[in-house]
């Protein structure tokens, strides 16, 4: 090997390394309202990496999924509404067992969005169980004795299927009625609310109808801009959180084709379907549509991304891993450095 050729081989691998070692790879899980699985894929290989970590019917009617600070998955469950009662269940990713946290056993909450605030978790209601009343908070689903209150107080909800906690501890919700019968049968209107770091209300965000907001559905937040699904037009709106201005920010294409959101490390929007046709959405951080595939898991519940450190791997092909190979060349630089008494 020449002096030139071995450098630019040194090069190579220590960028190999580099490469490797400054990608991110990220898990998102989401569950299938229609089939009760859980179900993770690879940002990377969506299609490709998709699994079933719980079985179809390990879990019934799970509307909503929420990453808990201890590392594991929360599924608001929202039962059949006559023999299996609503609960939160806890999915271990380090053992992969489902266990049972809270059972609402008055049939009186059917979970429709979670969000941890600390280690206590505020449970939304599903407008398709046409739920209404506050947020629910439930304190030590940790570990330990769990507790239950009213979280939100005033600015009457008919349903909270979007809930979302800012920096500053405010709290947005997205107050959705479904209308079952009358001349708006199947339709879903209502407004984004807006809760003080107390759980009060303090007003309106985004009025119904406004800025092209109709029938309020999943809620994210990233850094101060809301992202609002709108569930009968399938876009996605954009809330300035300092002006509270809300304009479009990305669309679908198509009525009932977005419901939960999730935000990925890199700013990337994705939000699953709640129809039947079992799709998620991947939207640039300037809400061009960047990709969709159909999971085959039907109606999409809840989502949750959970980052994972990228494995510095190069092809087999190259012989190993990239930190090997560095190490091998950086051991024959050794040794001719010896054989010249350098």
């Amino acid at each position: 090997m020449t002096r030139s050729s071995f450098r630019s081989f040194f090069a190579a691998a220590a960028a190999a390394v580099l490469l490797a070692g400054s990608g991110r790879a990220e898990t998102v899980y989401f569950t299938s309202y229609s089939t009760g699985a859980l179900v993770r894929y690879d940002t990377t290989n969506p299609a490709g990496t998709i699994t079933a970590v719980s079985a179809s019917g390990s879990t019934t009617n799970p509307a909503a999924l929420a990453l808990g600070p201890d590392g594991n998955l929360y599924i608001g469950q929202d039962g059949d509404g006559a023999s299996i009662a609503p609960s939160i269940s806890r999915f271990n990713l380090t053992t992969n067992t489902l266990s049972t946290v809270y059972t609402f056993s008055s049939f009186d909450v059917f979970p429709g969005s979670l969000a941890f605030k600390g280690s206590d978790l505020l449970v939304g209601r599903n407008p398709f169980f046409a739920n209404t009343g506050p947020i629910v908070k439930l304190t030590n689903v940790i570990g330990g004795t769990v507790g239950v209150s009213d979280y939100t107080t005033g600015g009457s909800l008919a349903s909270s299927p979007g809930i979302a906690l800012a920096a500053d501890g405010k709290l947005y919700v997205s107050d959705q009625t479904y209308h079952f019968a009358g001349p708006l049968a199947g339709q879903a209107t209502g407004p984004v609310k807006r809760f003080d770091a107390s759980g009060a209300y303090v007003g309106e965000v985004i009025a119904d109808g406004a800025s092209g907001l109709s029938g309020p559905t999943g809620l994210a937040i990233k850094g101060t801009t809301l992202y609002t699904a709108s569930i009968m037009t399938g876009a996605i709106l954009q809330t300035n959180l300092l002006t509270d201005v809300t304009t479009a920010f990305a669309s679908t294409g198509s009525s009932f084709e977005v419901g939960a959101l999730a935000i990925l490390s890199n700013g990337e929007i994705i939000a699953g379907s709640p129809s039947g046709s079992g799709t998620i959405y991947d939207f640039a951080v300037n809400g061009t549509l960047l990709g969709s595939f159909a999971t085959g898991f039907g109606q999409i519940g809840g989502i949750a991304v959970v980052p994972t450190a990228a494995v510095p791997e190069i092809d087999p092909a190259m012989g190993g891993s990239a930190l090997a190979l560095v190490a091998g060349v950086m051991a024959m630089v050794e040794q001719r450095r010896r054989r010249r008494g350098a």
